[in-house]
This record gives C-alpha cells, structure tokens and sequence, in this order.
C-alpha cells in the first residue's frame, strides 16, 4: 500500500482520527450486543443475532469505501498519478458488496423482533 506524500496532514488526521473512533464504537456495539444476547430468549435472541451480522457487514462496507479515496484508490490526492481507479473501483465494489447482506440481515433482525413483539 503506497502512502503518498501529496495528500494534506489533515487528511490522514482526518480519516486516522475518525477511524479509530469508528472501531472503538464498532467494538462498544459487539460489547453492548453480547450482553443483550446473553439476556435474551427465543425471537429475541435470534434477532440478536441477526443484527450482530448486520452491524458486521456494514463495518466491513464501511472500511472498505475508505480505500476510495485514500489508498490504495487515492482518489481524494490532488496529485493525478497516485490516482488508482481499478483499486478505488475495486474498494468501491466491495463497499456495496458488503453493505447488501448488512441491510437484509439488519431487515431479518427487525422482522425477528416483531415475531416477539406479536405475541
């Protein structure tokens, strides 16, 4: 992975700050998660279940749009040869690729919930 030198210091400030910030919620969702699951029963903990996968989907989606315009994509470089469109549009691909399974997992869990809901 190249890091090229013509991207603003705010820019890798920008995205390391956030990123971390992003894995660190990321990380107090699955916390959070485990002990709901660990007080659930029956549709609820199906459910539970099925939004773990969802949030996990959409964390990969999300990581994955990161490389568009940073590297390996470098799109957001004012500097045109650093520009990788395959990468960014591989990055891209993968991006939607995730975030498809998130949202019907996340759509599963919902429907699992009103399961419990209804009785």
């Amino acid at each position: 992975m190249n890091f090229p030198l013509s991207h603003p210091t705010w820019m890798w400030l920008y995205f390391g700050i956030f990123a971390i910030i992003g894995m660190v919620l990321f990380i107090l969702v699955i916390w959070n998660w485990m002990k709901v699951y660990k007080l659930s029963d029956g549709p609820l903990r199906t459910a539970a279940i099925w939004s773990v996968f969802g949030y996990m989907f959409l964390f990969f989606g999300q990581w994955f749009a990161c490389g568009i315009g940073a590297p390996p994509g470098n799109l957001l470089s004012p500097d045109i040869a650093t520009h990788n469109a395959l990468y960014a549009s591989v990055s891209a691909a993968l991006s939607i690729f995730f975030s498809i399974p998130a949202w019907a997992c996340l759509l599963v869990s919902q429907r699992k919930m009103m399961q419990f809901y209804k009785k």
